[in-house]
């Protein structure tokens, strides 16, 4: 363990090698094993009230709401790869020429608990607690004068997403102390946050489906990934044997996974820069056929997500319009934390039109897919995250125009910004990065409101899966 600390300048120095003056010319990354910091570095200055105030030419708008779909932390791989690297790291070890050369890799132990149910990790852990801890202080208004009871935690049936709630909710209390802080309390609800498990129409067609994942496989016996295979072995010294493409895969995620906690990877030596686009490229059409927009039952099937979101967001305008006629009324929900998994943000993604490319992935076209949307390493870390933060506002009478009439309508009353990995973007089909509830809302009523995950999830129906 010892050993792999001493290493962390090591690893720095790897990246200045790759990097100079901060421009890198390859985006390094392993795919949904890339730790959260790799694509948000920690922030030491982060800007208090950062989200809480917004505004346009016509509006001052204040936070009343943030709803938020995360992905669980940085976990320790599964006992299926663990079990895989040993005998992987068993066939290097008996052949290697240059044991010398490769002295680490050679007398490599497995760091991660083997029957482990792919718990989080510390650096999960870390993940989690301190993007609780920006997320309160860039709305900090909004939650400095309430307690903990206003904000709902709900997560998957997996311990994983358990704990990484906690750590999140721990962060927040840490950046807005509270004299007497709420017990941490979730609410498990698989059908939002685990459907792929539950929909069976899905798992017939896609997941337990070979022809599916077709360009994927494709993909793993083309010439680019031979490639990777003879130059892994090459460096080793092995004979051609040893080693095949399946090995590959597990490699890199071993090596993905031993950088978020160690910051260094004996594995990570032998993929060069070019060796890592190509294996994320792997990675990203296995996501992009099983997780992703792909398939249109891929995505529906996050409809209770995507009602959930929108029901909530309705709930909190209702009770604020109700409130302005009643001060009895009871509050509302300030914050809607919700602790999934990638392939819980990957269809969320594909159904809000987030990162799909104008052409798809395939097997055929890694060089003119180098600057795609849909990369993981990008979109699903560790610890991926996707924030709506609905706001109240007020037209400045000032800046109205003599011409113009103050706006009594209500429903321009509320706008929307959505945030993914702690970035503003665009919401499609929106002008502005604030956009009014109301178009957001509509626009997405077809998946929200149209929701029946029983009957679209019967395995009888017909499904629609062109791309």
């Amino acid at each position: 363990m010892l050993y792999y600390k001493q290493l962390k300048v090591l690893f720095l120095l790897i990246i200045l090698k790759s990097c100079f003056f901060a421009i890198c010319v390859a985006k390094i990354g392993f795919s949904t094993k890339t730790p959260y910091e790799f694509i948000h570095p920690p922030q030491k200055n982060v800007i208090e009230d950062d989200w809480y105030n917004a505004h346009t030419d016509q509006y001052t708008c204040g936070a009343v709401h943030v709803s938020a779909v995360i992905r669980h932390g940085a976990r320790n791989p599964g006992e299926s790869d663990s079990k895989r690297i040993a005998n992987i790291h068993m066939r290097i070890k008996d052949n290697i020429k240059d044991g010398d050369k490769f002295k680490l890799l050679k007398d490599w132990t497995n760091q991660f608990p083997v029957n482990n149910n792919k718990n989080l990790n510390d650096a999960g852990e870390n993940e989690q607690h301190h993007l609780g801890q920006r997320t309160a202080r860039r709305l900090k208004s909004l939650f400095l004068e309430e307690d903990m009871s206003a904000v709902q935690f709900m997560v998957s049936s997996a311990k994983r997403t358990e704990d990484s709630a906690l750590a999140f909710y721990e962060g927040i209390n840490e950046e807005i102390p509270s004299e007497a802080p709420e017990e941490f309390d979730s609410e498990v609800n698989d059908e939002n946050l685990r459907f792929h498990t539950m929909c069976q129409k899905y798992i017939n067609s896609v997941e337990n489906n070979s022809t599916a994942l077709k360009e994927y496989k494709v993909f793993g016996s083309s010439d680019l990934i031979n490639q990777v295979l003879e130059k892994v072995i090459a460096k080793l010294g092995v004979e051609k044997n040893v080693l095949e493409p399946a090995d590959l895969k597990t490699m890199f995620v071993i090596c993905g996974s031993e950088m978020a906690v160690f910051k260094f990877s004996p594995w990570c030596d032998l993929f060069d820069d070019e060796d890592n686009e190509i294996m994320q490229y792997w990675s990203d059409l296995k996501k992009y056929y099983k997780n992703g927009p792909a398939y249109r039952i891929t995505w529906e099937q996050s409809c209770p997500l995507v009602a959930e979101l929108f029901t909530i967001m309705d709930d909190v305008i209702a009770v604020i319009e109700r409130t302005e006629e009643d001060k009895d009324t009871e509050g509302y929900l300030l914050g809607n934390m919700m602790f999934g998994h990638a392939e819980t943000l990957g269809p969320l993604y594909a159904a809000l039109g987030l990162f799909n490319d104008t052409v798809p992935l395939t097997s055929k076209n890694y060089h003119e897919q180098k600057n795609r949307l849909f990369r993981t390493s990008e979109i699903l870390p560790f610890s991926a995250n996707i924030m709506f933060v609905l706001y109240e506002c007020e037209e400045n009478e000032e800046l109205l125009n003599d011409e113009e009439e103050e706006d009594d309508n209500p429903d321009d009353d509320y706008r929307i910004q959505l945030f993914v990995n702690e970035q503003p973007m665009l919401i499609p089909g929106c002008k502005n990065l604030l956009c009014p509830y109301t178009d957001v809302r509509e626009w997405y009523s077809d998946i929200s409101d149209d929701c029946h995950f029983e009957y679209l999830c019967d395995p009888h129906k017909k499904m629609h899966n062109e791309l």
